[in-house]
This record gives C-alpha cells, sequence and structure tokens, in this order.
C-alpha cells in the first residue's frame, strides 16, 4: 500500500533541494562575476567585491539577474508544484477514505461483510471501484464483465491521470526552452553592449541572463520531470493496489459459489 507520508515528504526535500541549489548557484555565479570583471578591467575594490557577493548570495537577486524570463520559468515552477501538490491531495485522500478497503482481505470475507465494506467506504475511489463491480455481477452473473469493469476504471484513471502527466511534461520542456532562449538573448545583448559601449557593466548583465536563465531553465525542466516520474509511480501503485482488490472480490465469489454448490 502507498503510504502518504511519502509525498509529504517529496515536496519538503523539492523545497529544500531548490532552495539550497539557488544558493549554491548564486555563490558561483558571483565568483564567476568576479573573474570575469578581473579579465575586463572593471574590478575595482576588495569593498565592492564584498558587497557584490553579499547582493548576488541572494536567491531573489540571482533570480532578478535572469529577468524577465528568469521570472518565468520560476512561475513555471511554482505552477508545476501547484498541480503536484492536487495530486498529492488526492493521494492522501484515497489513503485515508479507502485505508480500510486496502487493509481488508476481502478473498477471505462473506459477500454480506463485503457489501457492508463497500458501503462504509464509498466515498474512495477504490470504494466506488468495488461497488460497481458488484452491481455489473449481480445483474449479470457473468464473471467475465467484472475483468471488464476492471479494466473500464483503468482507463478512466490513466487517461486523468495522463492530462497531469500532459502538462507537467509541457512545463518541463517550456522551462528549458525559455533557457535555451535566455542564453540567446543575453549573447545577443552582449554582443549588441560591446559594439555601442565602452563600458563593461552591460557586458557583464548580459552575460548574467545568458548563464543565469540557462542554468535556472535546466533546474526547473529537472524538477519538474523528476516530480512527474514520482507521482506516476504513485499513481500506478495506487492503480494495482485497486485491481488486486478486485481479484480479491473475484476469489470471495469463486469461494461463496463454491460453498453454496
Amino acid at each position: 500500500m502507498f503510504k502518504g507520508g511519502k509525498y509529504a515528504m517529496v515536496a519538503i526535500l523539492v523545497l529544500m533541494a531548490g532552495t539550497g541549489l539557488w544558493h549554491a548557484a548564486a555563490a558561483q555565479d558571483s565568483k564567476q562575476d568576479q573573474r570575469l570583471a578581473q579579465m575586463t578591467g572593471a574590478f575595482a575594490s576588495p569593498t565592492e567585491a564584498e558587497e557584490e557577493v553579499q547582493i548576488t548570495e541572494s536567491v531573489m537577486a540571482f533570480v532578478d539577474k535572469g529577468k524577465p524570463i528568469g521570472h518565468v520559468i520560476i512561475g513555471l515552477l511554482l505552477v508545476g508544484c501547484f498541480f503536484v501538490m492536487d495530486q498529492l491531495r488526492v493521494h492522501w485522500l484515497e489513503r485515508i477514505r479507502g485505508s480500510e478497503v486496502y487493509k481488508s482481505h476481502i478473498a477471505e470475507m462473506s459477500s454480506k461483510d463485503v457489501d457492508v465494506l463497500i458501503e462504509r467506504n464509498n466515498k474512495s475511489r477504490v470504494g466506488r471501484l468495488l461497488k460497481d463491480v458488484a452491481g455489473v455481477y449481480r445483474q449479470s452473473a457473468d464473471m467475465s464483465l467484472i475483468s471488464s469493469e476492471a479494466e473500464f476504471y483503468r482507463e478512466k484513471e490513466e487517461h486523468r491521470f495522463n492530462t497531469f502527466e500532459s502538462r507537467m511534461a509541457f512545463f518541463a520542456d517550456t522551462a528549458g526552452g525559455l533557457g535555451l532562449l535566455g542564453t540567446v538573448w543575453g549573447i545577443y545583448r552582449g554582443f549588441a553592449a560591446k559594439s555601442v559601449s565602452q563600458s563593461n557593466d552591460d557586458l557583464l548583465a548580459a552575460m548574467g541572463i545568458a548563464l543565469v536563465t540557462t542554468f535556472m531553465g535546466i533546474v526547473v525542466s529537472v524538477i519538474l520531470n523528476w516530480l512527474s516520474t514520482e507521482m506516476g509511480a504513485a499513481f500506478r501503485g495506487r492503480i494495482i493496489l485497486a485491481l488486486e482488490k478486485v481479484e480479491d472480490y473475484r476469489e470471495m465469489l469463486v469461494k461463496d459459489i463454491g460453498r453454496a454448490a
């Protein structure tokens, strides 16, 4: 049975890892700026260097160096995390509402006890699935229709989850594409700034856009793809557990028929 606490831990780890990555990247970016400033002659004094380090150690300052593209990438990350939290909510509610069904040994229970169990847990998805399966069998007395009902449930749930996966894939691909766009835009601005100005400030700002947006696009794309993969594994695990309960229900019916004969 899937564990709801795992998903909360995943969300916490994502936030901690993201914050750590931004801080590490900000510190590294500040060092690169100092080296570039030394090469171009723009490095003025140790005091200015220390001030620059203090500024770029801020996550928001690091993100601002890639604006406006960097802000859009962060927006994609937030939207993706919103959809992930919604999926976590669905899994957590199913864990709570269907916990009794998942823990029960339906194959060893009587049909009356199973009916009571299903009615008591009809708010869960697995409970509704078993209720539909029981209704189909009572109407037709054909066990082959149980498999058809279970397959219909699986296809319906997969269709819902595929919508989530498609959205996450779009957000991840868009974040990577925006990172590449920021690279091109930053390089273009760098060449344009150098051709019209003797100051290195505009050149450094342009290179900052190129490097920061590339880094942000890659990191956000990896995070979103990883979250989508983890949620996919949890979803398929839940579907397998639900289908196992259907098989247990079929086994229970076979035993009832054997006892009646």
